[in-house]
């Protein structure tokens, strides 16, 4: 982190700097060569506003290539930054569960990052009743859409990949944790301790989704959810009322999903 400290000087101690943090996978312990620095810089809304627009994004790229960020800084006014607690977005929720807090003279935004870091329990259940039943009608819309015309190659892809996303929603989200970005989670999910062979299962299923296969994987989901501790999947026809004929069922798939 020395290198992160040095990179924030310009801003310490400057009008209207309420605090500096770091998200993304230079917080990560598999960082790599390529991982970049991104640093989110909190303001008094009043300097924001005054603040031009190539100000408020600045990137820097690695010596000798610039197709390879270096460091972001990314300034955000407070008012925007604690507003983001009740978004329905991953990405402003998870990356601030391993946020690294550079710079807070006052403390003002220790507790901020703690908020939107945290997973209500009432979400958590919500969202993975929504994710297993997407996953579920995804893949027997699926089998459907297979059975009227197997060469309809997009309209598979699409079902099995909104399947896909589903199902690791719903991994996420039994270990606790908001979902990460795409593009390291299968690097995230180790870090939580869902099991290596369950997720190295999925890409080959939906490889060659045939019906077996297909099967296998859901047994092998519902046998890890039962390990896990989770019952809501164990009642088909219990989760299908909530879904279709409560009120709050229908309010989770509106706010976290889509039918």
């Amino acid at each position: 982190m020395d290198r992160a400290h040095r990179l924030i000087e310009p801003y310490v101690g400057k009008e209207g700097v309420i605090g500096i943090y770091m998200v993304g996978s230079a917080t990560r312990p598999y960082r790599d060569g390529l991982s970049d620095y991104d640093i989110e810089v909190i303001v008094e809304d009043d300097v924001y506003e005054r603040t031009p627009d190539d100000e408020r994004q600045v990137f820097s790229f690695k010596e000798g290539d610039e197709r390879v960020v270096d460091y972001e800084f990314y300034l955000w006014p407070w008012s925007g930054f604690t507003g983001l607690a009740g978004s329905t977005q991953d990405m402003f929720h998870q990356p601030y569960q391993n946020a690294v807090i550079l710079y807070d003279p006052q403390g003002r935004i220790a507790p901020v990052i703690r908020g939107q870091a945290q997973l209500d329990e009432g979400v958590r259940l919500d969202r993975m009743r929504v994710h297993y039943l997407e996953f579920r009608f995804r893949l027997g819309r699926a089998r459907k859409t297979a059975n009227r015309d197997a060469s309809r190659r997009l309209n598979l892809g699409l079902l099995y990949g909104d399947a896909q996303r589903a199902l690791v929603k719903l991994l996420f989200l039994v270990k606790r944790s908001w979902i990460s970005m795409g593009h390291w989670t299968e690097q995230e999910l180790g870090e939580l301790g869902v099991p290596t062979e369950l997720v190295e299962a999925i890409v080959p299923t939906f490889e060659n989704p045939v019906s077996d296969a297909v099967r296998g994987l859901v047994e092998r989901v519902d046998a890890w959810l039962t390990a896990e501790g989770e019952t809501f999947h164990t009642d088909p026809a219990a989760l299908n009322t909530w879904a279709f004929h409560r009120s709050e069922g229908k309010a989770a798939f509106e706010r976290w999903g889509g039918r």
